[in-house]
């Protein structure tokens, strides 16, 4: 439909849903910060004044990036296969 401003309402209805919702464990939260960090960038890059706002939200999120890489850097075993390193991130 190509509505940005209704988009952009939604994307920040959906970010207060998660920043609300209860979520088993603090990657769980994290991750879908991060999903919704990279769907985002749709609409930010078609919104009027969506450069300036992404700026704001993956400020934001800086810090939940950085534990989701601390994470998944204490998870790291190079004995492990990918498909094992994945599942610690998939929790």
């Amino acid at each position: 439909m190509q509505n940005w401003d209704i988009a952009l309402e939604e994307l920040n209805r959906l970010k207060e849903i998660i920043d609300s919702k209860s979520f088993s464990s603090p990657l769980n939260q994290v991750q879908s910060r991060i999903w919704l960090m990279h769907w985002s960038l749709f609409i930010f890059f078609n919104h009027d004044n969506g450069r300036t706002q992404i700026i704001d939200l993956f400020n934001q999120d800086k810090e939940e990036v950085d534990e989701l890489c601390r994470t998944l850097k204490e998870k790291e075993d190079s004995s492990c296969t990918a498909s094992d390193q994945f599942s610690c991130i998939t929790i």
